[in-house]
């Protein structure tokens, strides 16, 4: 009887080999689409074993291309999963995704590099100019209607600087992410003169909040601080308070 549960498992598990290596990608493409939100797969060949879009999008953010490669040894633990490979003129890096037992999208030891630019741009209502260079890392997450949950993560900001509309040396900066019930929250630091700290959340609605707190460093020009009077509140030791909430 145990051969021949064996026997069983190892003919369903080439079977599925089977399909995965002959299912087109364009048709699991579609699929993922209709059930990840705000993602977008352009230019795709190859098969679900293997294959590659010329274009990947999530949430308005252009990543470039991606390549993607089956694990098969993930299958023992009952688990569909890529690892996956993205080159870009703006965005490097790689990682694993797939299906868990329960059907939910997850990632994990996702990590790419980027430019700061098209990232702050993408969250904030004001067009800013920035420089330095930018890696974010996903230890894990789950997608949960389109919107990660369980999430554990790090965004690293070296040599952080706002070039405009105002010029602010910031250092390094790190934004430490985690999951808070159904909202991602985040808690910002930095090591520069110019001192920031603060908190951020956003919910699976687009609702988000910001409450930061700036310390002007010593060399931070007069005009700068005369501008963070006109937005922001000052707070005893030469603290400036910015808080914000809305829908992205």
């Amino acid at each position: 009887m145990r051969l021949s549960w064996r026997l069983l498992l190892a003919g369903l598990l080439v079977y599925l080999l089977f399909i995965l290596i002959s299912f087109p990608a364009q048709r699991g493409a579609r699929f993922l689409q209709q059930q990840v939100d705000g993602l977008v797969l352009q230019a795709v060949s190859g098969t679900l074993f293997s294959g590659q879009a010329g274009r990947l999008e999530v949430q308005g953010i252009d990543l470039g291309s991606v390549n993607w490669s089956f694990r098969p040894v993930a299958l023992l633990t009952g688990r569909l999963e890529y690892r996956l490979d993205f080159a870009g003129p703006l965005f490097t890096g790689g990682g694993f995704a797939g299906l868990g037992l329960s059907g939910a999208v997850y990632g994990r030891e996702l990590e790419t590099a980027l430019q700061p630019d098209p990232l702050v741009n993408h969250f904030s209502p004001l067009p800013i100019q920035t420089a330095g260079a930018v890696r974010v890392r996903a230890e894990r997450f789950k997608l949960v209607d389109g919107f990660p949950q369980d999430l554990s993560g790090q965004v690293d900001w070296t040599n952080a600087r706002i070039l405009d509309p105002i010029s602010l040396e910031l250092g390094d900066v790190a934004l430490v992410l985690n999951s808070a019930g159904e909202e991602i929250t985040g808690r910002i630091s930095n090591t520069g003169e110019t001192g920031l700290a603060g908190e951020i959340s956003l919910t699976p609605t687009r609702d988000y909040r910001l409450d930061l707190q700036l310390a002007p460093g010593p060399d931070t020009p007069a005009e700068v601080v005369d501008g963070l009077a006109d937005f922001a509140e000052a707070r005893p030791g030469g603290v400036y308070r910015i808080t914000d909430a809305g829908r992205f």
